[in-house]
């Protein structure tokens, strides 16, 4: 059922979704880095010690909960990748790193934009979680995720993100 459903997904997305084939290979090799520089860039906002606590360490452990998780289930990467993209890093594709941390980072970077800059939050809210899905579903159109990769990235990034903004 799971094959089904991420052939299906992976088909239509890249014959619909596809038309502006270098944003997408830009989106999956680079767009991650907009949440590393963001997050790098909160620390001029709030102090090293809350930065580290509530923002850093939480978006480390997410991803490498995402790691171990892919460690654990060990499945491969699709075998076709379109437009000649190369991953210069070889992990498992269960589930999608990228966007687990993607997501972990969006949820992150807006509760703390809620707490510290609330005029603005509602806009680092929403521009972070579409610039998440982007990455999501970049890495499906370049062929190096399965659709329930990033589904279950997304889900994973997004659960243990707002586990740590509970407790924090």
């Amino acid at each position: 059922m799971t094959m089904k459903f991420d052939q299906t997904v992976a088909i239509y997305l890249r014959r619909h979704v596809i038309k502006a084939p270098r944003i997408w290979n830009w989106l999956a090799r680079y767009a991650m880095y907009v949440f590393v520089i963001a997050v790098f860039a909160s620390l001029a906002l709030v102090p090293s010690s809350v930065w580290l606590s509530q923002l850093f360490l939480p978006a480390a452990a997410c991803y490498f909960a995402t790691l171990l998780v892919q460690v654990v289930i060990r499945r491969p990467r699709p075998n076709a990748l379109p437009h000649g993209f190369k991953l210069w890093i070889h992990t498992y594709s269960f589930p999608s790193a990228h966007s687990s941390a993607s997501f972990a980072c969006a949820v992150l970077l807006s509760a703390l934009a809620f707490v510290i800059l609330p005029a603005v939050a509602s806009m680092v809210l929403i521009s972070s979680f579409v610039l998440a899905m982007l990455i999501a579903v970049s890495r499906i159109i370049v062929g190096v995720h399965y659709p329930s990769d990033v589904i279950a990235g997304a889900l994973l990034g997004t659960v243990l993100a707002s586990v740590f903004v509970w407790f924090l």
